[in-house]
């Protein structure tokens, strides 16, 4: 198990913590409280023995040279990944008030279409209108808010794509575990000393020579987004991403605003007429108060208006109010 790596440097009731497979998401915020993120809902874990700041610090410290960072005064902010693809994340001194802060995005398990869908998160027609476009190589973003499962919902379309496919996957950090045989992984790292930055737009720029079937970028972030429309409207096709949007339409607002900070000297009515010719349809996933992640809307884009500067859509499905 990848815990193995970090558990001895952890008191024992943090130990427990991490092992805990009913746990998606733990956040220790110092030594002023530890919280766990149990079924899509946020919940404080009392703990029967305090332990120190300088302990806490300590134990991050040594998980950060295990994974090949080093977490100092000077470069107080880590983002990397367990073996598994378990987020890890932290923010240190002098940055963080009381103590760091240390949240770790546990993949437990992965789930299939069909357990989605018996769990209600994703409707069995979404899930076969998704595949048909899949088929069809339509290049299609999931959009939703953290922790709204836009991840887990990828990964169980990609298990739908063709296993004789060539898939170039790139992430930052790398998480996805692809069941096809020409899959590969590549990750885009940030500066550390010793490492200069690999980007998601030069791995792009380099996926494009090794004769991908599908280009899968994990979350479009930053200015890539511009390299992956362009890569898109070239003859790439098949393409699926994730991005951080409030609903569907605003996901190709999104994908257009991170193109055009790349790009700031282009028009932005062609940006976003560019990103209605590359992105075929959208998902959008929500999580509600409950905790319950669902998939709450498919549009299937049509193209983009000029006179009146926005996006021509057609709703698919719509999920009714909660």
């Amino acid at each position: 198990m990848s815990y193995d790596l970090i558990l001895p440097f952890f008191p024992e009731e943090l130990r427990e913590l991490l092992l805990d497979p009913s746990i998606a998401d733990l956040m220790i915020n110092g030594t002023t409280g530890v919280f766990a993120d149990r079924g899509g809902v946020v919940q404080e874990i009392k703990l029967s023995q305090p332990y120190s700041n300088d302990r806490l610090q300590a134990a991050i410290e040594r998980v950060a040279r295990l994974l090949g960072q080093d977490l100092t005064s000077q470069n107080p902010i880590l983002n990397t990944r367990l073996p598994d693809g378990s987020r890890v994340a932290v923010v240190g001194s002098p940055s963080s008030i009381n103590g760091p802060t240390l949240t770790i995005r546990k993949f437990n398990r992965w789930y299939s279409s069909d357990e989605l869908i018996a769990s209600g998160s994703l409707p069995v027609e979404v899930r076969d209108t998704v595949i048909g476009f899949i088929n069809e190589k339509k290049n299609g973003i999931i959009s939703g808010g953290t922790g709204s499962g836009k991840t887990t919902l990828l990964k169980s379309l990609l298990d739908h794509i063709p296993q004789n496919e060539r898939l170039i996957i790139i992430e930052q950090p790398a998480e996805l575990k692809i069941s096809h045989p020409n899959a590969v992984r590549w990750e885009a790292v940030a500066e550390i000393p010793g490492q200069v930055a690999i980007t998601p737009s030069e791995l792009l720029a380099a996926a494009l020579r090794h004769r991908p079937d599908r280009i899968i970028m994990g979350e479009i972030r930053d200015e890539c987004g511009y390299d992956l429309l362009q890569a898109m409207n070239t003859g790439h096709g098949g393409t699926l991403s994730t991005i951080h949007a409030k609903s569907a339409w605003d996901a190709l607002n999104r994908l257009s605003d991170l193109a055009l900070s790349a790009r700031a000297n282009l028009n932005h009515a062609f940006v976003r007429s560019e990103t209605a010719e590359a992105i075929d349809f959208v998902l959008y996933c929500e999580r509600d108060q409950t905790g319950r992640r669902r998939v709450r809307e498919l549009v299937k884009v049509k193209g983009y208006a000029h006179a009146d500067q926005s996006f021509l859509t057609e709703d698919i499905y719509r999920a009714p109010a909660a």
